[in-house]
């Protein structure tokens, strides 16, 4: 069996590298034509590059949905490959998202905690009247969460939060292992990652980040929630711990939050609070697509007011 293993192992590797060749060969021909531009006249590489890397912040996707018999269009751009990933899985990759969204009131508020480049708040905005609030602290994130509202014309639903969430106000660390749009994996007050193992630090900068319970308690945000979504890869009991008001209000009826089974202690304290806050846990789910692989631990845990 493991003989089997390897071979399999091996002959995926080499369709991989074989389908990988051509891109670095194209790769290298960019390279080697932005040079030679660059000796025919200054400054001529560096613009072909520039109208290059101009068509891929300009590219965009248009994805349908049908929900309800209805078809939902949202218009997405997609820089680069996470994106185009993004868009693609838009209805596999959580489905149980989807379908928690399409369950809810049509006039109710929706917090997106770890909103991303917006897929959840551009759906949300998209077939319910009420208003949503994006908590984005990712700078590189930020434009195309921006873009992706306007795109669609929904500004005037959604609102933009950029500072971290938290269990309470302070300046710390926020440390990113990717510096791509539409990454995730990132870090604020903690050094670890989504599986509990140490996070790769690509880039490191301190910010303020702010409890939930301090923004709508100071009126700097003046709606509560009907409805929350958390999925930060990693500090979701933090932020929990933090909203224990905001949790408790009669307002404030589900919540979906994520989890990973192989961290007992986060996910015992996120269960504890929301119990303590009157909530009952549904159901949890993941999508078929993605059992057995990487993040088969990782769960999206649904809970509704009892």
């Amino acid at each position: 069996v493991t003989k089997d293993t390897n071979s399999i192992a091996q002959a995926k590797l080499l369709i991989k590298n074989l389908l990988i060749s051509p891109l670095k060969l194209l790769s290298y021909i960019a390279s080697f034509y932005a040079s030679l531009l660059e000796n025919v006249k200054v400054g001529l590489g560096d613009y072909w590059l520039e109208c290059e890397a101009e068509k891929n912040r300009l590219r965009k996707q248009t994805i349908s949905y049908l929900q309800n018999g209805k078809i939902v269009k949202l218009t997405l751009f997609t820089p680069n490959w996470i994106c185009r990933f993004r868009a693609n899985t838009f209805s596999t990759k959580e489905p149980e998202t989807l379908e928690w969204i399409d369950e809810s009131e049509s006039d109710g508020v929706f917090f997106d905690i770890g909103a991303n480049v917006g897929l959840y708040s551009l759906y949300y905005a998209a077939t319910k009247k009420g208003k949503v609030y994006a908590f984005e602290p990712s700078v590189f994130n930020l434009s195309l969460l921006a873009k992706n509202i306007y795109e669609n014309r929904l500004h005037d639903q959604i609102k933009i939060i950029t500072n971290p969430l938290t269990q309470q106000n302070q300046f710390a660390d926020f440390t990113f292992s990717t510096i791509e749009e539409g990454g995730a994996l990132s870090a604020f007050g903690v050094d670890h990652d989504f599986d509990g193992k140490p996070i790769n630090k690509n880039l490191i900068y301190q910010t303020l980040g702010l409890s939930l319970d301090f923004l709508i308690t100071n009126n700097i945000i003046t709606e509560r929630p009907s409805l929350i979504k958390i999925d930060v890869d990693g500090i979701e009991h933090l932020i929990l711990a933090g909203a224990i008001e905001t949790l408790k209000h009669p307002t404030c009826r589900s919540v979906l939050i994520e989890t990973n089974n192989t961290l007992l202690d986060q996910k015992n304290s996120i269960s504890k609070i929301l119990i303590e806050c009157g909530f009952s846990l549904k159901e949890k789910r993941q999508s078929e697509k993605y059992a057995g692989g990487k993040i088969q631990e990782i769960y999206n845990n649904i809970w509704y007011k009892s």
